[in-house]
This record gives C-alpha cells, structure tokens and sequence, in this order.
C-alpha cells in the first residue's frame, strides 16, 4: 500500500507520479491518504494529498483508503470544494469511522449523523472500523448504531501499541459490535466477504466453496460479565464476547492463541489523558 500522508507535499507529489507513470504495471496497489491536519499544520498540503490521492488513484484503477482524522478537510463541504467522504467514490474506503475528535462523521452541534455519510454509503463507498489506538469511541459508535449504520468492514489496525489494549485482537473488536448489537451474520460477513471484496480479491478469499483453499475459523459466543473500553478509557459493561475456537489456513489446523485479558486498566488509564481532545464523547471522563 502505498501512503499519502499530509505534511509531505513532495512525497505525495512523487509517490502519485511514480504510480501514474508505471500504471501497466500496478495490479495490486493500494492508496491511503492521511488527511489529519495535526501532523502537519498545512491545510493547502491536506488538500494537495486529497486531490493527488484521488488522481492517483483513477490514473492506476485502485481503491482510495481515506484516514481522515483532526483534518482541514471538511466532513460536510460546499461547492467546488473537497470534502470527506463527499469526494471519495463507490470501491473507496473511510477508515477509523468511529473515531469522535474533529472530523468525526457525527454532528457536533446536533449529535446526529452527517447526511453526507448517508450519501456516501448510497454511492458505494465501504466503511471500516479501522479501531487502532485512538480511533474507536462508544460514544460515536452507539449512536451510528442506534441508526443503524452499521461498518461494511470491521479492522483492528492492529500494531504494536494496541495489542495490551484497546485493540487487543479481531474477535476483541468483533465483541464490541456484538455489544452494539450488530448481528453476527453481518460481523463475520464484515471481516470476510466484504473485505475481499473491498481488495478486488472476491474470487480468491472471503468465502468458503468448493476449491477454495480451506480457511476457516471457528468461533463461539460466550457469556460473560466483564468492561470493554474503548480508545480513551470510556467502558462499557458487555454479556457476550467472541471467542476462537480453531483456526485453518489452507487446510492445515494451528494452535489458537488465547485473547489477552481485557480491559488493560493501566493502559486505560493512560489513554484516557486524550478524553479532553474528543467532540463526541460521554459526559463524564473516565474515573478508576
């Protein structure tokens, strides 16, 4: 995948050329554009991103990732001018949807979501929980729920800063949306089907048929009684969580490896000096 990040107007300017230059080459590219307006000051160089992203991206035939966080970049745009997800196309993806700092897809006036996301989902545009360390709040999350929008893909942006919490794993992130009351034919739909879908990799991954190579895992629902917190140390009290059962890759079976305890309250603690940065969030931070 290749990175467009703002703050970088050279770089954008020659990874966008390079792909435009060798695009009889490019079978499995993928653009992200980061259009977050705190790592670099520069609204003009997030504009530049957008726009040689969304180039690049048609001249070569691939998907646009948009993160798209603290941005100068309006969620809601007028005419002639860029806005996010306003601009992207059916096939793009926006990532970290449920993230609550500037730029979130919530109104922060009405608390309702913005209709442009709305009208995104129409044009075909894939959603992705994309939960990361700072990108995932119940707050948001429960009201796109109780309206029913639910994430076409769901992801962990796993790295590791978030495995001790509040990531932790797949089945971790796929429990919240349990929580939230998703379905669990949608949630494992929105990290199979979908997302080989959204990678123009349909025919090879995210289903099983005859022929395919065997990956499966097997999953269980549990009944619990425990907290789940989110990005900034916000929790929730859960009764269900996924768990792995088995797990297959081409047919050969692989040891399951237990999900780390959670909620981590030393790393919530932590990640609740953020609370103040969110626009939509609970009314009262974190205690412990």
């Amino acid at each position: 995948m290749s990175l467009l990040r703002s703050g970088s107007a050279k770089e954008t300017d020659r990874i966008s050329t390079r792909l435009t230059k060798n695009k009889s080459r490019v079978r499995f590219a993928r653009l992200k554009a980061v259009l977050q307006h705190g790592r670099s000051q520069m609204t003009e160089t997030s504009k530049r991103v957008k726009e040689r992203a969304l180039d690049a991206s048609n001249q070569v035939a691939v998907p646009l990732m948009v993160h798209h966080t603290i941005s100068s970049i309006p969620v809601v745009g007028s005419d002639n001018k860029l806005s996010c997800p306003g601009d992207l196309r059916c096939g793009d993806i926006y990532t970290h949807t449920y993230h609550g700092l500037p730029s979130t897809i919530i109104d922060e006036k009405s608390g309702n979501i913005h209709s442009t996301l709305w009208d995104a989902r129409k044009r075909g545009v894939f959603f992705d929980v994309g939960h990361g360390e700072g990108s995932f709040t119940w707050t948001v999350a429960e009201i796109c729920a109780q309206n029913g929008f639910w994430p076409d893909i769901i992801s962990t942006d796993l790295h590791s800063g978030n495995t001790d919490g509040p990531a932790y794993d797949l089945v971790t992130v796929m429990s919240k949306f349990l929580h939230l009351g998703m379905s669990i034919a949608d949630i494992v739909k929105a990290v199979t089907e979908t997302p080989a879908r959204a990678i123009q990799k349909s025919e090879d991954i995210g289903k099983l048929a005859i022929g395919r190579e065997a990956d499966v895992t097997v999953l269980r629902i549990e009944e619990c009684d425990v907290t789940m917190e989110d990005s900034y140390g916000q929790q929730r009290r859960i009764r269900q969580r996924i768990i792995p059962v088995a797990v297959f890759r081409a047919g050969k079976l692989y040891e399951v490896r237990t999900p780390d305890v959670w909620p981590n309250i030393e790393k919530a603690k932590l990640l609740s000096a953020g609370w103040n940065e969110l626009v939509i969030k609970d009314k009262e931070k974190p205690h412990f």
